[in-house]
């Protein structure tokens, strides 16, 4: 049945408490990607399981997300998106609490995937609804409002969940979703109480349903354990690899031939709209990347605790929300082809900064390459945003904004885990260099070991400072090559950025 009344634009406090309560709501649903990850070893070791079974709980979580933001769009048309997003809320609600009362490893997973399924929706409807209550006018700026907390989400996530889990205990990381969910569910309920997008009955596309599942499935597991199975050299690897392959495939052929398709690939027919999803992966793939790879970095290789690592990458959010106010004018008078290409060039250059890292690296200096690479943070989602939705039909803004989001994310899982094994690998081929120098026979390794001998240490111990140190050479030397192909790749995402359209001459199709 269709609603009675179609969404429309809210004025003064409504619309701000409208966009306090969507905004977090796609934080809350952002930082529930990552909040788990640097508890993994304590919730491993309370539920008796080790650590690699424990990022099971990363995984679940991953693999439901992934399958269901897809499906946003159609099931947006079939019970309409103020009831899917209030939907959608609350049981992500109710299956955090149920994450922290978890009373095994078992059921932490089964609630995990629960957790991962229900949010998928939350962050593109968030997107869509957003747009809907803000005048035509300002609606750049709810977009820019909505990248903020997008771009926040990942970089919060594990701050959050490593003080959490230091001063409280694990479960809290789930359990302070209740609140926040709550507010979120009655704040929605009453500033859009009787209004909603029409809503029909739709015939369910249960082999494309299937395909989706496996294949995106199947394509999330490779990502996540390909690096701790050691890729291809894994059989079990090598069959969730090919099952995603022609899984995906065959989901492609179907989906294009189906009257009502679960996903509708017709939108990369709309060029500004593929253009923007390629760049929008690529950016963001490479950015979420080096969030993984620049704390995980810190804390094994420069002895920086969880908090500090956490607070030495803050200061990238900075810039996001100084530009927030002001991106989404700006965007909707300019060109977004020239903002978005002010976030390229911004991250190329801080990767190209980083390319010349060496031991000696201070925290203040690290918090500094952060701050910059904010600008790219405050310049990225929002134009890109608004050149891929940019003359697309009102109808299909759900859809797009799902689909989208959905390749955002795998793209993220992709990169991150690809770049993982480049620096695993790199540093290993760095340390073989290094280890030619590093005999009883050189003149400088000798000078260093007699020190060394001087300061009271063994023989041993002084070869094991050494071989420490190498390590940690060899591992920084890894991440500056990442960073050095970055820089070449961002300014490749860029060049396909401006294959698009220019927002304002791309009219409404009727595709």
């Amino acid at each position: 049945m269709s609603a009675k009344q179609p969404i429309a634009p809210l004025e003064g406090g409504r619309l701000a408490l409208a966009a306090i309560t969507l905004g977090l709501a796609s934080f809350m649903a952002v930082v529930d990607i990552t909040i788990a990850n640097v508890s993994v070893p304590t919730i491993s070791g309370n539920l008796g399981v080790g650590s690699e079974e424990g990022e099971w709980a990363i995984t679940s979580f991953a693999i439901a997300n992934a399958i269901c933001i897809p499906l946003t769009g159609w099931l947006g048309r079939r019970f309409g998106q103020v009831r899917l997003f209030v939907g959608a809320v609350a049981a992500f609600t109710l299956a955090s609490v149920l994450c922290g009362l978890a009373w095994s490893f078992d059921s932490l997973l089964l609630f995990r995937v629960l957790q991962g399924a229900v949010s998928g929706p939350i962050v593109p409807l968030s997107q869509a609804l957003l747009v809907a209550v803000f005048p035509p006018q300002k609606r750049t700026f709810a977009v820019a409002m909505w990248a903020m907390t997008n771009m926040a989400g990942p970089v919060a996530g594990p701050l959050l969940g490593g003080w959490i889990t230091d001063s409280y205990s694990w479960p809290w990381i789930f359990l302070v979703n209740a609140p926040v969910g709550l507010f979120v569910v009655v704040s929605t309920m009453t500033l859009l109480k009787g209004r909603d997008t029409p809503s029909m009955h739709l015939p369910v596309d249960l082999r494309g349903l299937a395909l989706l599942a496996l294949g995106i499935g199947c394509l999330q597991v490779t990502l996540d354990r390909g690096r701790t199975l050691d890729w291809f050299a894994s059989p079990f690897i090598c069959v969730t690899a090919i099952l995603a392959v022609v899984s995906l495939v065959t989901l492609v052929i179907w989906e294009l031939g189906e009257a009502h398709p679960i996903i509708d690939l017709r939108l990369f027919a709309h060029r500004n709209f593929a253009v923007g999803t390629v760049a929008v992966a690529a950016g963001f793939g490479l950015y979420f990347a080096s969030l993984v790879l620049i704390p995980l970095w810190l804390q094994t290789h420069l002895g920086y605790s969880s908090t500090w690592a956490g607070l030495v990458t803050a200061p990238m959010g900075l810039f996001g929300i100084l530009l927030a106010p002001f991106l989404g004018r700006w965007v909707a008078k300019g060109d977004a082809r020239i903002y978005a290409s002010t976030a390229f060039l911004a991250w190329a250059a801080v990767a190209w900064w980083r390319a010349g890292t060496t031991t000696g690296i201070d925290a203040g200096t690290i918090a500094l390459s952060h701050l910059a690479q904010g600008i790219g943070i405050g310049f990225f989602l929002t134009p890109v945003v608004s050149l891929s939705l940019a003359g697309l039909p009102g109808d299909k803004l759900a859809s797009a904004s799902g689909l989208q989001t959905a390749i955002r994310m795998m793209s993220g899982s992709l990169i991150a885990s690809l770049a993982t094994t480049f620096w695993d690998n790199r540093s290993r081929f760095h340390q073989t260099h290094l280890a030619e120098r590093l005999n009883p026979f050189d003149e400088r390794s000798a000078g260093v070991i007699a020190g060394l001998r001087a300061a009271g240490l063994s023989n041993e111990q002084a070869w094991s400072v050494i071989a420490r140190a190498q390590d940690v050479q060899a591992h920084i030397l890894a991440l500056n090559d990442f960073f050095f192909f970055s820089s070449f790749a961002f300014l490749a995402a860029l060049a396909i950025l401006w294959f698009a359209r220019n927002p304002h001459a791309a009219l409404p199709s009727k595709a």
